[in-house]
């Protein structure tokens, strides 16, 4: 049962790594005169919170269809529907936000606030951006429904969760180790990244979330 859920909630997880801006939150930081300590700080936040969110989730819906093999399959499609649902509008609504032709995207407004970012500050962002980001809420409670509805031990949901919770924090993880060099070659391939991402975040969103629809209808329809 561990190894079913775990391979039903890591292609979400995959859908925050490449999540944009989150990786441009740790780039800024890593550009910035605290570096390392600041984006190590915003990892563990981030990777923290969305445990913590995600086995909240999970917790809820644990138990939801012990016992009744009927009320599970009616659970497991509306959940499926209900959520393709949500990603498919999500992704409409990513995709109208794209900057038009030669329009220059406007970046958010708390990033030009980061280089006076301490460690506690940093902290704090990694956390609102883990347990209060509107694209990644909806895969921490599609992920918690797939943890919660899978008959296994409390310790299995904790462990279920807090691997997810790693693997969605693995491109943060990945770019703290690789940024926190001082080398000038790496700084360059970071501010070109953090262009990029900002560039295209609506679009990436886009895709991930057409992506993420395809899979929840899926699994809605593997329930008939």
């Amino acid at each position: 049962m561990f190894w079913h859920a775990l391979g039903e909630v890591v292609p979400l997880a995959f859908a925050v790594i490449i999540s944009p801006m989150p990786l441009v939150a740790v780039i800024t930081l890593l550009l910035g005169p605290r570096g390392r300590r600041n984006a190590v700080a915003f990892t563990l936040a981030f990777a923290v919170s969305f445990f913590v969110l995600t086995l909240a989730l999970s917790s809820g819906s644990k138990g939801t269809t012990e016992n009744d093999s009927f009320f599970a399959q009616v659970f497991h499609i509306v959940i499926g529907f209900a959520f393709a649902a949500l990603f498919f509008y999500l992704a409409f609504r990513s995709w109208q936000k794209r900057p038009k032709k030669d329009q220059k995207p406007a970046e958010p407004k708390w990033l030009a606030a980061m280089d006076s970012f301490g460690p506690a500050k940093s902290a704090g962002l990694g956390l609102l951006l883990g347990v209060a980001n509107i694209k990644n809420v909806p895969i921490a409670i599609a992920a918690g429904s797939v943890i919660g509805s899978v008959d296994m031990a409390w310790s299995l949901v904790f462990l279920c969760s807090a691997v997810f919770a790693v693997v969605s924090s693995l491109g943060l993880i990945l770019l703290t180790v690789v940024g926190g060099s001082t080398s000038p070659r790496i700084a360059a391939g970071l501010a070109s990244a953090k262009s990029g991402l900002i560039r295209h975040n609506a679009i990436i969103l886009a895709v991930l979330f057409v992506l993420l629809g395809a899979l929840q209808l899926g699994r809605a329809f593997e329930a008939f």
